[in-house]
Parts: C-alpha cells; structure tokens; sequence
C-alpha cells in the first residue's frame, strides 16, 4: 500500500527537520529560514548589488575598465555589435592585418549585449553601455549567493544560508570578480563553480548529478580555468556510484548530459580557431574527454556488481580517457598555453597573477589567505562530525575542490578566488557550530570561550586581526583594503565634485600620472588622431582598442606569443631592432605611457633599450614627437618615412 502524504505533511516533515539545527524555539525565524530561504537571498543580493553600484558609480560613468581581459571583452561585444560574426574571436584590432586569435567563447558576451540592446532605446547608445558594464557581473554575483546559500544549507543546515551569504562579503578578493564594470569571465566561472559544490551536495541524485553537468559544461563553454575542479566533481559522482549502487541513475544522468551539452556547446560556441585541436579551451581534444568519458560513465552504471567490481569498473574507465587522451593530443600533455620558454621569461612570469601566492606582499597574501586559513582549520572538524551523515559525499568534494584550490595558491595567485569560494562552507560550518553552542542556560565560562572564539575567527576572515598585526609591526606601511585593493580603478581616484564633472578630470595633480593613461580625458586627445597602427604596451593595447578607433599590436593574451615578444623586443632592444619591427608591423606612431607596471620592465630589465633610451629623451631620428596637451601623461611620437631625413626630435 503506497502511503498518500500531503503536502501540509511534506511541509512538516521538513519544518521538523529544519528544527534540528537550531535549538531556539520554533517561530517566524524558522518559517521564513526553511521556505522563503530564495527570497531573502534575493533581497541579500539586491541590496548589495545597489551597494556597489553605488561605491562605483563615478567609475560606471567614466567606463573605468582596470583590467585587460575587461576592456577586450568590452572591444568584443561592440565589435559582435557592429556586425563581427557570432564565431569570428579573432581580435582585428591587434596584430593588423592577421588579427589576435582569442580563445574566448560568446557565452559571456550575451548578457552585456543583451542588456546594451534592451536598454539602448531608454538611455542611449551612451547610457545602455554604462548600464550593461555596471549591472552584467552581478548577475553571477546573485548566481552565487544562490549557489552559496544552497550549499550550506544542504550540509549544514537551513539556517545558514544567510550567515553563508555574509561570509561571502567576506571574500574580498573573490567578490572583487563580480564588482561593476568586471566584464568579463571570472564571475561566471566561479558561479559555476559554487552550483557545481551545490549538485554534488544535493541529497537529490538524478538533480544533483544534472546540476554538475550542466555547470560543467557552461564552465569548459567559458575557458579551461576550473577544469581542475571540474575532474574533481565528476570524479566525485563516479565514486558515489561506487559506494552506493542506488547513485546509478544519478551517474548515467551526469555522463549524457556531460556528453550531449558539451557536444553541443561546442557547436554553438566554438570559435573558428576552436574547432581545431587546440589545447587552451572547449576544442575536439576536450571533446573526446567530455563525451567519451561521459558515455563510458553511462555505460558502466548498467554493471550491477558489488562495490570493488564497480570500483574496479570506474578505474578501467578512467584509465580509458587517459590513455586515449595521451595517444591522441601528446601536445596538451603540458601547459594548456602553450607557450615558449622565451614568452614565458620576457612577459609571462612578470603576470601578478601568474605568480605564487608567496611571492606577493605581505598584505595582499593577508587578503587572499585570512579567510581560506580558517576554512582549512574548521575543514577537518567538519568532516569527522560529518562522516556518518548523509552529507559526507558533498563534504568530501568540498575538501577535495577546496584543498586542490588552497594548494594551486602556491603555483599561481589566480586560484585565490576559487580558494576563497571554496572556503565559505567550512568557514559557515564552525561559525554555526560556535554561534549555536552558546546557550543561556550553559555556565558563562563555556559561552565565553565560544564567543571569544567566535569573534576571533571573524577577526581573521575579514582580515581584521591579520591586517592590524601588520600594521602594527611594519607602522610604515600603509593600510590597505581587500575591496579598495581588488577594485580600485587605476582610473579612478578621490575628487571633489566640482573635479568629477570637469570635462578634464583626472586633472595632472594626480599623485600618480600613469593612473590617468586609461582615463577617457586623457585618450580624447589619442581619439582625435587619425586612425592608426600604434605599438604601445601590452597591458595597455587592450584599453586603447576598447576607448578609441586605433589598433595595436598585442594584448596579453597566450595565442598571440609571436606578436608579444615583438613588442617586448621592440621596447627591450635597440633602436635599430626596435625600427625594424615597427616597419615590419607598418606602425605610424609610438605611445607610451611613463610609470605603468610594464615599462619598470623595460627600465630594470633592458637599462639600454629602446624604451630605456626614449625615457632618458634619446629620440632617433625616425621619429618625430607629437604635440599633446599640456597635462597628458603621455609621449607620442610619429614613425617617418625612411627618405625623410630630418633632425632629431625631443619630446618637451
């Protein structure tokens, strides 16, 4: 007889099983916690996403764009907006007249385009670009929170979402990937990440295991950055079927939905360039992984054995695709990029985020690794209190994602964010278990160590304590900010508002000049030349192609190794070198911006090079300066033609 539950019941049923982790009496709390959980994440996410929109909105109106994926990503859309075709990623603007090939996907570009078009009729082509940069990367902001909060909730407990949600304001150098005006990709990666962590928590198999590969597959759409956690995940549900037989139907959904959307994300999303077997993104080589593996996972889960033979059964499936993988693509063995040894010793290895964690400043280790320290202190506690429950499976993918995330910190920066990501349920797990063990009825010595506890912990996740202790032991150094450090615009400084409405803001008493080089002022003079070939700095390339009608010769992007080195030969070597390459690119005019992190390169690296010589005011004779406004912080010369021979030129 099959018993009717109603839904008054299924209600109850779930009233009561929330009232399991929290001892305080059952009331609107608990109502609102257990069903209207959504509602107050919403609200949590929109009086944030306000928030910032506010603290940025000088920058929002001046199309701050600090980083260079950003500005490319901006050159992009409006280039797909003019017309560039959906799978045309090449960059024309750099490297004319072949172009910069961009392993890039659309996927991103959608919801900025998006919000341009259903805007542009209410605020202008001006005013709908401003809103699209401002509001597009909260969208992943509110993606997770969701992801976040579901997480928690589904190891922890119904009331934790909201304290895992502010944790995640906590995340200084992870939010600052979702902040106003960050464009591009990192975002919508992490999002990824957290309904990945969500699925596999999910006490709902055939949901859990569709969450995981559907996130996976927008993932690899977007780049290859969580592949890593990617493996984890799926490995994780492979493991679920090893141990419990019932987790079959839950793994054949994630080996045909992991096999089917990525073969079709990558029809409708790969790029010419990425219908080849390249390495550095969603290509036929990972194709074979994805869909092959996915379909041998869904093949397997027919076997009805006992739990070695299923083991034994995953381990030849895994020995497949590696073997597979090797005998087909032995040039994706390496490094995705790809790159050679010379790229990487004249421009990769001086990338800030390519770096280790330990090689960082002091206070920037502080930001990235408060809050992932405590995660890893409370990852342990969490799993032994944990190992009977249900909620075992999606504690271990946490330490498995979370530890492999904390680890890559000391091979490259740019894992920090995830590690911080990864870091919140652990972080919320023994906050809960403090704040839920202090009682009135407890002796007052057991409250107060767990209130002290509890506010230390606190103390080090927002970097409080960590930040006044090296503030206290180096008083010469200056404080900093996690928000103000990974968000700070180099366009952007405090003014009053007189200076703010100027059309010559930021005006030349700028503590920093090389702060204005990216600034709209300042390129207006740059925008009125003719159209032109100019060879400037890498880093800057991609904001001068975003901000005005010339091109220039490469970005920092991997694919374009060839054209990189060029600039960086031109700028390191002599001059004579230096005007071959500029005739060899057909370059009209060379733009430099004094003081940027690159040209420190140049001046420490190649005392004697040709941008060291053009510092120092020796200007060959093949260039001619061109006059600029007073307060510029630029120096532009004019390349001559080779039969015109005039003295030589001094910028003032």
């Amino acid at each position: 007889m099959i018993k009717n539950t109603s839904y008054s019941d299924k209600k109850l049923s779930l009233f009561r099983r929330a009232s399991r982790y929290d001892n305080s009496q059952k009331g609107l709390w608990d109502y609102l916690t257990v069903y209207h959980w959504r509602a107050i994440t919403l609200i949590f996410w929109l009086i944030t996403a306000g928030f910032l929109l506010y603290m940025h909105r000088h920058g929002i109106h001046w199309l701050s764009l600090s980083d260079t994926d950003d500005n490319l990503r901006f050159a992009e859309v409006q280039d797909w907006l003019h017309g560039q075709k959906w799978f045309d990623l090449e960059q024309h603007r750099l490297n004319p007249p072949q172009g910069a090939n961009i392993h890039w996907s659309r996927l991103v570009d959608i919801p900025i385009a998006a919000l341009i078009l259903l805007t542009q009729p209410f605020l202008g082509t001006g005013g709908a670009t401003r809103f699209a940069v401002a509001v597009a990367p909260l969208l992943p902001l509110g993606v997770i929170f969701f992801g976040n909060a579901l997480t928690c909730r589904r190891l922890i407990g119904p009331h934790s979402f909201l304290i895992a949600n502010g944790l995640l304001l906590c995340a200084g150098i992870a939010l600052g990937m979702f902040l106003p005006l960050r464009i591009d990709h990192h975002g919508w990666q992490l999002a990824f990440l957290s309904l990945m962590i969500a699925g596999n928590a999910d006490p709902d198999f055939k949901r859990g295991s569709l969450t995981v590969a559907i996130a996976s597959t927008l993932s690899l759409i977007i780049g290859l950055e969580m592949l890593p956690y990617i493996a984890l995940t799926g490995g994780m549900q492979t493991l679920f079927w090893v141990a419990n037989i019932q987790r079959a139907k839950g793994l054949s959904y994630y080996g045909l939905t992991l096999a089917f959307t990525s073969f079709v994300g990558w029809l409708a999303f790969a790029s010419y360039a990425n219908r080849g077997p390249v390495c550095d993104a969603l290509s036929p080589v990972w194709l074979s992984v994805t869909v092959g593996g996915g379909l041998l996972l869904a093949l397997i889960t027919r076997l009805r054995g006992d739990w070695p033979s299923r083991f034994i059964a995953a381990f030849i499936v895994g020995i497949i695709i590696a073997t597979g993988f090797s005998l087909a693509w032995p040039h994706c063995l390496g490094r995705p990029e790809g790159i050679s040894p010379e790229l990487n010793d004249l421009w990769l290895s001086h990338v800030g985020e390519a770096k280790p964690v330990y090689t960082r400043d002091l206070k920037v280790i502080i930001l990235i690794l408060s809050l992932p320290v405590v995660g890893i202190i409370a990852l342990l506690p969490a799993l032994w209190c944990n190992r009977s429950s249900l909620r075992i499976g999606g504690w271990i993918t946490v330490f498995l994602t979370f530890t492999a995330a904390f680890v890559m910190t000391a091979w490259q920066t740019r894992t920090a964010p995830a590690a911080q990501i990864l870091a919140l349920p652990s972080c919320c797990w023994i906050v809960m278990q403090l704040w839920q063990g202090i009682k009135v009825d407890r002796p007052w010595k057991s409250n107060l160590w767990r209130s002290v506890t509890l506010l230390l912990l606190l103390s080090i996740i927002t970097t409080f304590l960590p930040s006044r202790l090296v503030a206290w032991l180096h008083p010469d150094q200056k404080k900093t900010k996690s928000l103000g450090l990974i968000s700070k615009s180099p366009t952007h400084s405090r003014k009053t508002k007189s200076e703010k409405e100027s059309p010559s803001y930021p005006t030349p008493s700028t503590p920093h000049p090389e702060r204005r080089c990216p600034t709209i002022p300042a390129l207006q003079a740059i925008e009125a030349l003719p159209p032109a070939t100019i060879l400037t700095f890498v880093d800057f390339a991609p904001r001068l192609i975003a901000m005005t009608h010339h091109r220039a010769i490469a970005g920092p992007y991997h694919r374009n190794g060839t054209a990189i080195l060029d600039v960086h030969h031109a700028f390191r070597g002599s001059q004579q070198q230096a005007e071959n390459i500029i005739r060899r690119h057909a370059i009209s005019l060379v733009l430099v911006c004094p003081g940027m992190p690159e040209s420190s390169i140049y001046l420490n690296e190649a005392k004697n090079g040709f941008y060291a010589q053009l510092a120092k005011g020796q200007v060959p004779l093949w260039l001619e300066a061109v006059p600029l406004p007073q307060n510029s912080p630029f120096l532009l010369w004019r390349v001559k033609d080779r039969d015109t021979p005039n003295p030589r030129h001094h910028n003032p």
